[in-house]
């Protein structure tokens, strides 16, 4: 980029300031909310807080399902869904005492918002600082604050479609912007920011939430802004089990727990030349062009997007439910690159051998058990002409791997043909305490984990270094057989 873009993002945040630091608000739709009252805005929820007496509010606080309401303040007029508020809190039946309320609701929409219209949008989240600075490609911007950002913005296309995702700090809050450079409707916006966010999380080990901001504007530059809405979304969690990791410094903390670890640790060590030690892993950075291929992936394909969802959310599960969430993870991601790179499982053996040599023989051999009913004939009849030459389904969970380039190791080809165990509904070892398989359990689904990821940043057309969470979270097998930390793909 020869000259770097510049932002206007004043009004969006002045538009984002409106609900903010909203107070004093006329409520109607209930009676008895006096007009000194605030909002505060949390993960998961906002809450208008007041305070009142119950003879003042009776009987709406009783309802457990609020009627639409409608919020003005003096530059804007704001709606909250019919069912979506309630009282939140324990209310003292006093009935002339004053004491706090606080009206709990999850969407505020500004009623100049029209819902069937195409509009340019920005999607805005809050994030922590420099976000994927130095983890992922981008470009400088300028803003009009005056401030000169380096490496925030990341150009994005989907389907052909520009997306603008840059980072922003504004009065010592940073915010991750989404932005559409044309118009679009709100549903086919909010498909392409969750492509970009669910790619960003999986790269970045990071699950987007607590609130959120939908800016509209008839402006391609955002210079008037149409209306706001504001969602209140789950907490933001990072994941336990990284696969892109840029800090060795807490790698080698990690790789301290377990004298078996100490191999481990001493590789890492060696690859940190120089007199100053350099704890930055450049090798696990993201192109551009890698990101924007790992978003294409999500916004063409519903499976994959869900699959990559799950990788994400998986980490957070209890242990012992991990290994079928990931099993499935593999088998969606599978399935849906097959399907898109046109990719077909081999048959057991050439087919036209099968049909000219086996088939006849099976059947003959068919029609000759004594006592078999006609319905019975025909089902297996059926699986030796189209079925039994298929390869098993454990074999499909390879097929993709040396496609884009990554040999199996033994112990990844193990956990693969566990697949048919687990959805047949073995999920333990029966002959075994619960309480004593949680280390093989955690093993399993940290390699699984690791073969989803793989699979996906190879098929986003990553080459670089990828965390084995198995070392570095001391599970002996893996380090009985070295392992590295860091696996090149």
């Amino acid at each position: 980029m020869a000259e770097p873009i510049k932002f206007i993002l004043k009004p969006t945040i002045g538009a984002m300031y409106d609900i903010l630091h909203m107070e004093y608000c006329k409520v109607d739709g209930i009676k008895g909310i006096p007009a000194v009252n605030k909002l505060y805005v949390s993960p998961e929820h906002f809450d208008l807080k007041f305070k009142t007496t119950v003879r003042a509010m009776h009987p709406d606080i009783m309802l457990e399902n609020l009627p639409a309401l409608t919020l003005q303040t003096a530059n804007a007029t704001y709606n909250i869904p019919k069912y979506n508020a309630h009282f939140e809190g324990t209310i003292h039946m006093d009935a002339t005492a004053d004491q706090p309320f606080d009206l709990r609701f999850s969407k505020l929409t500004q009623s100049t918002l029209a819902t069937d219209q195409n509009y340019f949008w920005r999607f805005i989240y809050p994030v922590d600082s420099n976000e994927w600075f130095l983890k992922i490609d981008a470009y400088p911007y300028n803003d009009d604050y005056g401030t000169s950002h380096f490496r925030k913005l990341i150009i994005c296309d989907l389907d052909g479609h520009k997306m603008n995702l840059f980072a922003s700090k504004v009065d010592d809050t940073n915010w991750m912007i989404i932005e559409s450079t044309e118009p679009v409707t709100y549903e086919e916006m909010d498909h392409r920011v969750m492509s970009l966010t669910i790619a960003l999380g999986f790269a970045l080990g990071k699950r987007y939430g607590d609130y959120c901001f939908h800016v509209a504007s008839d402006e391609p530059t955002f210079s008037q802004i149409t209306g706001v809405e504001a969602l209140a979304l789950k907490e933001t969690k990072g994941c336990p089990f990284r696969v892109l990791n840029h800090n060795n410094y807490w790698v080698e903390l990690w790789l301290g727990e377990h004298e078996y670890q100490q191999y481990a640790l001493d590789e890492l060590k060696k690859q940190q030349t120089g007199e100053v030690r350099w704890y930055y892993n450049d090798d696990a950075a993201l192109t551009m062009d890698a990101f924007n291929k790992l978003s294409q992936l999500c916004y063409t394909s519903n499976d994959m997007m869900l699959a990559t969802n799950m990788l994400i959310d998986g980490t957070m599960m209890n242990i012992e439910y991990q290994k079928p969430f990931f099993h499935v993870v593999l088998e969606t991601i599978t399935s849906s690159l097959m399907k898109g790179e046109k990719i077909s499982l081999p048959p057991t053996m050439p087919q036209g051998q099968y049909q000219n040599d086996v088939v006849p023989v099976l059947l003959e051999a068919l029609n000759t058990i004594p006592g078999l009913t006609e319905e019975a004939n025909r089902i297996f009849s059926q699986r030796i002409e189209h079925n039994l030459n298929t390869a098993p389904n454990a074999n499909k969970l390879e097929i993709c791997f040396p496609k884009f380039g990554y040999t199996l190791s033994e112990a990844d080809g193990e956990a693969i043909k566990k697949r048919n165990s687990t959805f047949h509904g073995h999920l333990s070892n029966d002959e075994q305490l619960l309480h004593n398989q949680y280390n093989d359990m955690l093993a399993m689904s940290l390699r699984l984990h690791k073969l989803c990821s793989i699979l996906l940043l190879k098929a986003a057309g990553f080459s670089g270094k990828v965390l084995n969470n198995e070392v570095l979270f001391g599970m002996k097998a893996a380090c009985e057989r070295k392992e590295s930390v860091y696996i090149e793909i």
